[in-house]
């Protein structure tokens, strides 16, 4: 998954936008096993890595990645979700260029794109999930995997600095 923005134009009066890319891991029962962030790069066996904190969105290509090595992948993880949460408390509509991605890594061919700036007045959102079947792992835009109280924990986790598994 990958996260990008434009950073605010010089002299802009309001804050810089801050977006943060974040990886959920649930069992079938759609409960959380860990969440991967930029204040937990990683989950417990590395399967899951998140590339580091972009505060300012001044990246060429993606400000924030999130690698997912679905192969090695516990069978205990039967879905991923795919969350962006504007840290700063920013409308995505008010960040400019915000969108993200869901590709291969390997074939490059892109799942799922989004223009976060497409969702109005949305601080939080669950852009895509991973759902693991016989034929393996298909991608979905289907954002109910991830509820509204589940996407209120996930940003007091951000907000106080944790992030780890929950």
């Amino acid at each position: 998954m990958g996260l990008h923005w434009t950073p605010s134009e010089a002299g802009a009066a309001a804050d810089p936008a801050d977006l943060d890319a974040l990886c959920v891991l649930l069992d079938a029962r759609k409960r959380v096993l860990e969440v991967v962030s930029a204040i937990h790069p990683r989950n417990a066996d590395g399967s899951v890595i998140h590339t580091g904190d972009s505060r300012t969105g001044a990246s060429e290509w993606d400000d924030e990645r999130i690698f997912v090595f679905l192969e090695a992948l516990p069978e205990t993880i039967s879905s991923i979700a795919f969350v962006v949460i504007s840290v700063t408390g920013r409308a995505f509509s008010e960040v400019r260029g915000a969108s993200c991605h869901v590709s291969d890594h390997v074939t490059e061919h892109e799942w799922i794109r989004l223009q976060l700036t497409d969702l109005g007045h949305l601080t939080a959102h669950c852009v895509a999930t991973l759902q693991r079947g016989a034929p393996g792992w298909r991608p979905s835009r289907d954002a109910q995997a991830v509820s509204a109280e589940l996407m209120a924990e996930l940003r007091s986790l951000i907000a106080s600095g944790k992030g780890s598994a929950v």
